[in-house]
């Protein structure tokens, strides 16, 4: 009877433990990593310090969420912007160069 249950019970008693302790943790991880996260909006930028051929503003229409940074080309050169979350009088929001010419 002893070397039974060395041979298999303690064994398969130690993997059982092993998988519930795998299985809970794994529930737990996913559970902690399931927020919501928020819908994406389309948002209209306009890019600050820009205009175009009418002498408007040029404007840059993303779901990228403020804080990114966007390249566009001014002209015959590249423009990087950080998108932010600043509305303007136009109902557009602020993107600023980082690039200065």
């Amino acid at each position: 009877m002893s070397a039974l249950f060395d041979k298999f019970l303690i064994p398969i008693a130690v993997g059982l433990v092993v998988t519930v302790l795998t299985a809970a943790a794994g529930w737990l991880y996913r559970r902690r990593r399931t927020t919501p996260t928020p819908p994406r909006v389309l948002r209209r930028f306009s890019l600050l310090g820009t205009t175009g051929a009418d002498g408007t503003p040029l404007h840059y229409e993303t779901t990228r969420a403020p804080g990114s940074v966007v390249t566009r080309r001014v002209g015959s050169l590249s423009q990087r912007f950080e998108l932010t979350d600043v509305p303007l009088g136009d109902g557009t929001y602020a993107a600023e160069p980082l690039d200065h010419l």
